[in-house]
């Protein structure tokens, strides 16, 4: 009996060993190797079957992950074994990218359709590609709350943006064509979510984190800078560099990855609170190191509504037109390597320059006068007090004009000065002109 049943035994091990050598030389394994697949840890009750029917885009692509995980039953799987499962046989719900802040010329094309500005609240899928322009910016909002900001002169291409049903995590892949973009990544609350950001020389694996990276089409070279969090580097088939907080890398067309830490923040020199001057301006700090600096302007401290982008080899600003409110002030420094370094972010207000004139005598009493300067809607608030009393004899707020008329006032010596008055969602505020004195004798 023993010795009947040898051969069979042989011949049944030599046809498992010839089939798993076919599945891992097959050209299924070898793509299941290239493409991108996720790690599913086997539940009680899992059988290859009743995956592929709840999980997969087809019910009979459990071959395939049978041939890929040389399973032998597919109606029997040991709890707590592992799966390799291509993503692109898994079943996915769409997320989606809105457009949450945008500036200049920011356009966007869905897959197949030709490129248009884009609008507020506009909703984009898998395949779109978005562009800016020059003094341009565009920022998206990710369905996990994540943001990806373009600055100028950039492209972006959205390669996946889904759920996977099988573990309920992300799966985000995006391309960098040309430019840069900055990533603020929510952190993840699933272990099987997936950030993937793309340039043509390297990938970036994301967890939960904020980063810059560059593409330069030219030279073919990328830049990675991470502010906070992790990524991991893979560039060409080196396997993964991974990148601490506070430092840089420059990937080169052969795959080449050279890390070296970012330049600190600039310090604030001036500009900072209040800026009344036509043109605002601001300095920092020369930082060893730099070639250049940068400063960027935002509405928000997340920077994602930016209004202005620019940069120079002078640690020196001014900008013409800025109209008043309060804004954020972002500084870098740039090394010599290209790479940007730690950002520094001060608050300022921009509000109307607001001068006083004499007062002088007029038919129906004294006119006090006043002129502001600067873009926005002006809105005044004269106050007047006797020298030696603290209380207002006159608190007129709401003005539009310049001047006001002020009769009957007693002989004395009086203060008075011009409030300019600016209002936000949050709070009314009044940036107010030194006293001007003013004496009426009897």
């Amino acid at each position: 009996m023993t010795l009947r049943a040898a051969p069979t035994l042989w011949l049944m091990l030599l046809t498992l060993l010839l089939g798993s050598a076919w599945a891992l030389s097959s050209p299924v394994a070898a793509q299941a190797r290239n493409d991108d697949a996720i790690i599913y840890t086997v539940r009680k009750g899992d059988t290859l079957i009743q995956l592929a029917r709840d999980y997969m885009v087809r019910p009979t692509d459990w071959k395939q992950v049978q041939q890929i995980n040389r399973v032998p039953d597919p109606h029997r799987l040991p709890v707590g074994s592992k799966l390799t499962l291509p993503v692109r046989l898994l079943k996915a719900r769409p997320a989606s990218a809105t457009v949450a802040a945008f500036r200049g010329q920011a356009l966007a094309a869905a897959a197949g359709n030709a490129a248009q500005a884009v609008a507020m609240g506009q909703m984009l899928g898998e395949g779109a590609r978005v562009t800016t322009g020059p003094a341009s910016s565009l920022s998206l909002a990710l369905t996990d709350g994540s943001v990806i900001t373009l600055p100028s002169n950039s492209a972006l291409k959205i390669g996946r943006l889904r759920k996977l049903l099988i573990t309920d995590s992300i799966d985000y892949d995006l391309m960098l064509e040309s430019g840069s973009v900055r990533s603020r990544v929510t952190p993840f609350r699933n272990r099987d979510d997936r950030f993937r950001l793309r340039n043509p020389v390297a990938v970036s694996a994301v967890r939960g984190t904020d980063f810059r990276t560059h593409f330069d089409a030219a030279s073919e070279t990328a830049r990675s800078e991470l502010i906070e969090g992790g990524i991991a580097l893979r560039a060409g088939s080196n396997t993964e560099t991974p990148l601490a907080p506070e430092f840089g890398a420059v990937i080169g067309k052969s795959g080449s990855i050279a890390v070296e830490p970012l330049l600190p923040a600039p310090q604030l020199t001036s500009g900072g609170g209040v800026q009344r001057a036509p043109a605002i301006s601001f300095a920092v700090d020369n930082v060893p190191g730099a070639t250049r600096y940068r400063l960027q302007i935002a509405r928000d401290s997340g920077f994602v509504d930016i209004i202005e982008d620019m940069n120079g080899s002078d640690p020196g600003f001014r900008l013409e037109g800025l109209a008043n409110g309060n804004y954020f002030a972002r500084f870098t420094a740039i090394a010599t390597s290209g790479l940007e370094g730690i950002p520094g972010t001060v608050a300022f207000r921009r509000r109307l320059a607001t001068a006083t004139q004499g007062a002088v005598a007029g038919e129906q009493g004294y006119i006090f006068r006043w002129v502001g300067t600067g873009d926005g809607v002006r809105r005044y608030r004269f106050q007047l007090r006797r020298e030696d009393n603290p209380s207002f004899l006159v608190d007129e707020a709401g003005l539009t004009g310049s001047s006001i008329v002020l009769s009957e006032l007693p002989p004395g010596r009086y203060l008075w000065r011009v409030g300019t008055t600016t209002h936000s969602a949050e709070e009314t505020d009044t940036d107010w002109t030194a006293f001007e004195s003013f004496a009426l004798e009897e």
